[in-house]
């Protein structure tokens, strides 16, 4: 018998993150060309709740993370979710829940086509787990049918750390969502640098942890201000390096050109004031903020870090790349774009190769190659809590 249920997205929770806010977007995307589109969480919880369009239909598994389990308590009632809605295709975002929606899949014995999704490059944070837990979570994701990597770099790292065929990975960007970035973008900023004429603004936007390697942009930026003193360097985020890197600045002698205004609602405004973001990562999965900053019109420099920079800027054609903790390397690349920036609407044009409709165009096809859906007109729907059945 075909299966004709629901095309279906499994994430923890709605709380604020880069997996949960790519998961509305194409559920939303989806469901507003007329499919019928399931949001399955394991508590209905989040600020991005309110983002979900009505013609999604959120399904609450009602559980909540236990102390030593964690969302491994939301796979029974996951697998009632599998053998009551029976969805013919179900994406599961992040690894935790890509491993409980396989464990889910196998116990429940559903005709679902099982597509974990990967939103960082494997390997680069697994020195810390037992091997016993890395070899467990290999074997679970063998189990998917598919996997979605976000860029090409993700895809060679599933094939190397999972050991699949690369015919098992698919690319599928996430959606960035252009018009809204632009929008709020023109909007005012409260910062003295930005609203300078006299001053060019190095940026930098992310969390203040190991990862995003703000302790080279600073180096970077050194050698950038002792060349042009009319610099100014603005790190926006939070995190638990902030104290560390306030230090550095100090060492450096620049503290006095560096500012941390910690998390802020609007980076995007930043983003227009500047004259250049610079990226610094050591890995990434497809880093958004360089996208986001295309968008802004806003040129952009970053490491050629795993994975996705050199993706989304084709090898340096819509940006500068340089080596992981090359700060000279950087510093160069920032000076050069600072006196010979890009136009912006060729940074723009490049950001609309992942704004949200081209997106769902791949997702579409993606879905098409699997199983035989039809469309139908999208109505509201009200969010169901998964009773036992």
């Amino acid at each position: 018998m075909e299966n004709t249920g629901p095309i279906a997205f499994f994430v923890p929770s709605l709380t604020v993150g880069g997996a949960e806010r790519v998961t509305v977007s194409v559920a939303n995307g989806l469901s507003k060309r007329g499919y019928d589109v399931d949001l399955v969480v394991s508590y209905n919880e989040g600020d991005f709740r309110t983002d979900v369009a009505g013609s999604v239909n959120v399904v609450d598994l009602g559980t909540q993370r236990i102390p030593g389990i964690g969302i491994g308590a939301s796979v029974p009632a996951l697998v009632r979710y599998l053998r009551r809605r029976s969805p013919q295709i179900l994406f599961s975002q992040m690894t935790y829940a890509n491993d409980m929606h396989m464990i889910s899949q196998i116990l429940s014995g559903a005709d679902t086509t099982a597509i974990s999704t990967i939103h960082n490059t494997l390997g680069m944070q697994e020195e810390s787990k037992e091997k016993l837990v890395q070899w467990l979570q290999r074997r679970l994701a063998g189990q998917s049918d598919q996997f979605v990597a976000v860029s090409e770099g993700v895809a060679k790292s599933i094939v190397e750390h999972v050991g699949v065929d690369r015919e098992k990975v698919s690319v599928l960007h996430n959606p960035i969502p252009v018009d809204e970035v632009q929008e709020r973008a023109g909007k005012p900023v409260d910062h003295p640098w930005i609203e300078s004429a006299n001053i060019d603004v190095v940026l930098g936007v992310g969390r203040l942890e190991r990862a995003k390697n703000f302790g080279s942009f600073l180096r970077a930026f050194e050698q950038v201000h002792a060349a042009r003193p009319d610099t100014r360097a603005i790190i926006v985020g939070r995190g638990s390096k902030r104290a560390e890197l306030e230090t550095l600045a100090a060492e450096l002698g620049i503290d006095a050109a560096v500012s941390f205004p910690g998390f802020v609602d609007n980076p995007y405004g930043y983003m227009a004031g500047s004259d250049v973001l610079a990226m610094s990562s050591v890995h990434e999965g497809l880093p958004t903020v360089l996208i986001e900053a295309l968008a802004c019109g806003c040129p952009v420099v970053s490491t050629d870090c795993p994975s996705g920079p050199a993706e989304i800027l084709k090898d340096g054609e819509y940006g500068p790349l340089v080596d992981v903790d090359d700060d000279e390397g950087l510093a160069a690349a920032i000076r050069t774009t600072l006196d010979e920036p890009l136009p912006s609407d060729v940074l723009i044009e490049r950001a609309n190769d992942f704004a949200p409709a081209a997106v769902i165009d791949q997702y579409e096809a993606f879905i098409r190659s699997f199983v035989s859906v039809e469309t139908t007109d999208s109505v509201d729907k009200r969010s169901e809590p998964l009773t036992p059945s």
